[in-house]
């Protein structure tokens, strides 16, 4: 018997080799660089607002590298979404001018499929009911019992 474990108690960790490495990937290869990267935007989001409060040219130049480079990836992203939409746009008219044929087509098969599966399936119970029909009709010879219907 398996021992009961509280639904509210932790779930052990497990301590293998493989686990431990994962652990130290994870760490390396996600956490690091999301946080590299996030201290890299709030560091040109600081030079930015750095260079809209002070008055310098040379800062003022790098404020405006600061916002290029924080407004860079957003259109890159941006543009990336708008060629997918486009693209789901023209797939759709696409399937749209072809779909009224085929699906006609499909639904007459369906309709064909439905009746067929309907014939055979009677073929198929026809036998039996008449077999258990017969055995009612034998059964109340044997008793002589008549029934109401």
């Amino acid at each position: 018997m398996p021992p009961k474990i509280s639904p509210n108690a932790p779930l052990p960790r497990p301590t293998h080799p493989s686990y431990r490495k994962h652990q130290r990937e994870f760490t390396r290869q996600i956490i690091l660089p999301i946080l590299l990267v996030t201290l890299l935007g709030l560091g040109f989001a600081g030079i930015a607002i750095y260079g809209a409060v002070v008055n310098h040219a040379g800062v003022s130049l790098w404020a405006d590298i600061a916002l290029i480079w924080l407004i860079l990836p957003t259109m890159v992203i941006a543009l990336i979404i708008l060629v997918l939409t486009i693209g789901v746009v023209y797939a759709l008219a696409k399937l749209l001018g072809i779909a009224p044929r085929y699906t006609g087509l499909v639904q007459l098969y369906a309709l064909w499929l439905n009746a067929e599966i309907v014939r055979w399936t009677e073929k198929i119970v026809q036998p039996v009911l008449n077999f258990k029909a017969w055995l009612g009709l034998l059964s109340d010879a044997l008793t002589g019992t008549k029934r109401k219907g």
